[in-house]
C-alpha cells in the first residue's frame, strides 16, 4: 500500500509540474520562507507559554501541544517539502520527468508525517474548543472534572489517534481526497457547533448577570475571564478555518472530478495554506495574550541586546 500511495502522489506531482512548474516553484519558495517563521515563532511561544501564569494549566498544556506540533511543521514538513519540490522542479527544467527515484521512501516519509502533524494540529484546536465549552458550561465543576492528568491522557490519545488516521490515509491511496474531505468536514462542523454553543452560553451568562440586581465582583470577573478565554480560542479557530477551507473546497471538487488539472493545481497550492497555519498561530497568541506578547518581546530584546555586545 505504501508503494501505491507513493505512486499516486508521484503521478499528481508529475502532472502539476509538467503543466504548472511555476506553481510548485512558488510553493517551494514559500515553504522555505515560512519554515523559518514557524520555527522561530513557535520556539518563542513555547518559551512564553512555559513562563506564563495568566493561562490556566489545562489550556496551557493544549496550547503547548499545538505549538510543539506547529514547531515540528516548521522544522520538518516545510523544509522537506521545499527540498522535494525544488529538486523535482529543477529536474523538470532539464526535461527529466522521471521521479521514480523519490518513490516510495522519500515521498512517503515526507507526505505521511505531514498529514499526521496537520491532523494533530486540527485535533488540538478542536480539543481547545471543547475545553472552553466545558469551562463555560460547568464552570463550578470544571476544575474537578478537567484535571491535569486527564488532559495529559487526552493529549496522548489525540496524538495516537492521528497515527491511526495517517495509517488509514496511506492504506486508501485511491481515496485519499475522500478521507481528507470527510475528516475536515466533520472536524469543521463539530468546531462550528462547539463555538455556537459557547456563544449561547456566554449570552446566557450575560443575561443572567444583567438580570440580577446584586452580584459579587469575583463572579463577574470570573465570567469576564471565561468569556475572554473563549474569545481567544475562537480567534485560533478562525485562523485555522481560513487556512483549511480552500483545501476542503478543492478536495471536494477533486472527489467529484479528479481529472481536472486546474482543480488539482489549486488543491496542491491550497495545501500550503494548511501549513501556513503553523506560522500564524504564534501571531494569534501574541495578539490575544498580553503576557505571552510581553514575554516574547522581552526574549527578542534580550537576544538582540546580547548580539549587540
Amino acid at each position: 500500500m505504501v508503494a501505491e500511495f507513493c505512486g499516486k502522489k508521484l503521478e499528481e506531482l508529475v502532472v502539476v509540474i509538467r503543466f504548472r512548474p511555476m506553481t510548485y516553484l512558488s510553493i517551494c519558495v514559500l515553504h522555505a520562507l515560512f519554515s523559518f517563521v514557524a520555527t522561530i515563532g513557535n520556539l518563542l511561544v513555547i518559551r512564553a507559554l512555559w513562563k506564563a501564569s495568566s493561562v490556566t494549566s489545562t489550556l496551557k498544556k493544549m496550547f503547548l501541544s499545538l505549538a510543539f506540533c506547529d514547531l515540528t511543521v516548521g522544522l520538518f514538513s516545510q523544509p522537506f517539502l521545499a527540498a522535494l519540490y525544488g529538486a523535482t522542479v529543477n529536474e523538470a527544467a532539464s526535461g527529466n520527468y522521471d521521479f521514480d527515484g523519490y518513490c516510495p521512501a522519500i515521498i512517503s516519509l515526507v507526505m505521511a508525517p505531514t498529514f499526521f502533524l496537520v491532523g494533530v494540529s486540527f485535533s488540538t484546536i478542536a480539543a481547545v474548543a471543547v475545553d472552553r465549552l466545558l469551562a463555560l458550561s460547568i464552570h463550578l465543576r470544571y476544575q474537578e472534572l478537567v484535571t491535569g492528568k486527564r488532559v495529559n491522557i487526552g493529549l496522548v490519545v489525540l496524538w495516537l489517534s492521528n497515527v491511526l488516521s495517517t495509517f488509514v490515509f496511506m492504506e486508501l491511496p485511491s481515496h485519499n481526497e475522500l478521507v481528507a474531505v470527510i475528516l475536515q468536514t466533520v472536524g469543521l462542523i463539530l468546531l462550528a457547533i462547539a463555538y455556537f454553543r459557547i456563544y449561547l452560553v456566554v449570552r446566557y451568562h450575560q443575561t443572567q448577570i444583567h438580570g440580577q440586581n446584586q452580584i459579587q465582583n469575583d463572579q463577574a470577573m470570573q465570567a469576564a475571564r471565561e468569556k475572554k478565554s473563549a474569545l481567544n480560542a475562537f480567534y485560533v479557530y478562525i485562523v485555522s478555518l481560513v487556512c483549511f477551507t480552500p483545501n476542503l473546497i478543492t478536495g471536494i471538487l477533486l472527489v467529484v472530478d479528479s481529472s481536472r488539472l486546474p482543480t488539482l493545481v489549486a488543491h496542491n497550492a491550497s495545501s500550503f495554506l494548511i501549513l501556513l497555519n503553523s506560522s500564524l498561530n504564534p501571531l494569534v497568541y501574541c495578539w490575544r495574550y498580553r503576557e505571552i506578547r510581553n514575554i516574547v518581546k522581552n526574549t527578542v530584546k534580550k537576544c538582540f541586546s546580547t548580539r549587540g555586545r
